[in-house]
């Protein structure tokens, strides 16, 4: 590879091997298509086969044992050497072409500097999965609500251009807490529906509350400058995730059900929050994946 490349995808993960495999399977040769490279950083220590990334000339692997998500993808995000530099999970799957796709969003809106797409649930069978995934991606799921103003693109879905990233060391939560909300309330996020990742997570009831706590503690503990409103009520948190869904008819046997769940998860959200900004985010961040 040349020091240049159009497009690096960057990976976060706290767990071992193979929880990768999945993600790995359908990306790794989308960026091979495209001429990019993928850069996982573990947080683990183990979150690669050694012998994959031996045989693959696309994987940068970053391990830094104990380290958070956002302290790993920031780290990513410095290391990358591509044009466009693009953030899923490693609990996602993204769609057959979602590369090819992004490269095409930013090159047909040159406006843009950001782009986002469809988040997909792929738990769906247990109501606490439907509840976890409408309250954070539910304006994501397709077709996305465009006018919502409530819920930036997420972490699971999106891509920058090299110009819209800080020179230097980042700080760990500024891409999620501070690049993200910036482009989005400034209109240059660009929603590319054939982009689509396929969202993968099923914490459990107990670990789902806590998720949302320590999502909401983060959320606060890393930015600074964070003082105590009505955004922390549990009630301002539900009716935000209410508003950013849109009235979708295809999710409201889903919603209907979920609706009760949904808001004993705003109020561990807010909770988290408040405790966020009274006392940092603690151990939270190096507990989110």
């Amino acid at each position: 590879m040349t020091d240049a490349v159009s497009l690096s995808v960057v990976l976060a993960t706290i767990e071992p091997w193979p929880d990768l495999a999945n993600c790995l399977a359908v990306l790794e040769p989308q960026v091979a298509a495209v001429g990019g490279e993928i850069i996982v950083g573990d947080g683990h220590g183990e979150a690669l086969d050694p012998r994959i990334v031996a045989k693959s000339n696309r994987i940068r692997w970053i391990q830094s044992p104990g380290a958070s998500v956002f302290e790993l993808r920031a780290r990513g995000v410095e290391s990358a050497r591509g044009e466009i530099v693009a953030l899923t999970e490693d609990h996602c799957v993204v769609g057959p072409d979602w590369c090819e796709q992004l490269l095409t969003a930013f090159k047909e809106h040159p406006e843009a500097m950001a782009v986002t797409g469809p988040v997909l649930n792929g738990s769906t069978e247990k109501l606490i999965d439907w509840a976890n995934f409408l309250h954070t991606f539910g304006s994501y799921f397709p077709p996305v609500n465009r006018s919502q103003t409530d819920r930036c693109p997420p972490a699971a879905n999106v891509s920058y251009r090299r110009t819209a990233l800080d020179d230097g060391p980042l700080a760990p939560g500024w891409i999620e807490l501070e690049l993200a909300p910036r482009l989005f309330h400034q209109g240059l996020f660009y929603v590319h529906d054939k982009a689509a990742v396929t969202h993968v997570q099923s914490h459990g009831f107990w670990h789902t509350l806590l998720s949302h706590f320590d999502n909401g503690r983060s959320t606060t503990g890393l930015k600074s400058g964070v003082s105590l409103s009505s955004r922390q009520l549990p009630w301002t948190q539900y009716e935000g995730a209410m508003r950013s869904l849109g009235g979708d008819p295809r999710v409201t046997p889903a919603l209907r059900d979920a609706r009760p769940l949904m808001l004993l998860l705003s109020c561990c959200h807010a909770v988290g929050e408040v405790v966020g900004i009274l006392t940092g985010p603690g151990d939270s961040p190096a507990r989110l994946r």
